[in-house]
């Protein structure tokens, strides 16, 4: 038994060895911050660690690594976006005090949010990834392994929904 633990352990170390630095190339282009990048990458050789026994074939870890990477940081990303939301609604401060102003600022806020919720999940991961985490076409191209020009098109689309979603919130412009 300790002989089969130290087989795994050798060939775990080896698979780091090999995948470590193609693994974080590949998810620096994702990560703006050294440290989250390489928090991700030792969550997803943790992941990785734990799945070891269905591990058959060695030569393509890297793409399970990458795969583990890019969920893990797409859940970042999730859960940034939520607290995101969650603070900025607590921290709104009303304009001039005045509690008229900070009910029409935390509705509008709730039914931009409600319009980006109601967005397709791909044109709503992109629109987040793009707006709110300033990621570029190129990145979140990378990080989805879909092209740019998909990645445009989806954001036009999302684009053109929230405006037609949010028409109503729009003050009237009357006419001279």
């Amino acid at each position: 038994m300790m002989q089969i633990r130290n087989i795994s352990q050798e060939r775990f170390r080896v698979i780091v060895e090999d995948t470590f630095d193609r693994l974080y190339a590949s998810l620096s282009l994702l990560c703006r911050d050294r440290q989250q990048c390489e928090d991700i990458m030792q969550e997803a050789y943790i992941r990785l660690w734990k799945n070891m026994e269905q591990v058959k074939d060695d030569h393509a870890v890297l793409a399970l690594l990458k795969c583990y990477a890019r969920n893990i940081f797409l859940d970042e990303v999730r859960k940034a976006a939520r607290r995101q939301t969650s603070l900025s609604l607590d921290a709104a401060e009303p304009v001039a005090d005045v509690p008229e102003n900070y009910i029409e600022n935390r509705e509008l806020h709730t039914a931009i949010q409600t319009a980006i919720n109601k967005l397709p999940r791909q044109q709503q991961i992109i629109f987040r990834l793009h707006k709110e985490h300033a990621m570029s076409y190129k990145q979140i191209s990378a990080e989805m392994n879909i092209g740019t020009g998909t990645i445009e098109v989806q954001m036009n689309r999302a684009l053109k929904s929230l405006k037609n979603n949010l028409a109503h919130l729009q003050p009237r412009r009357e006419e001279v």
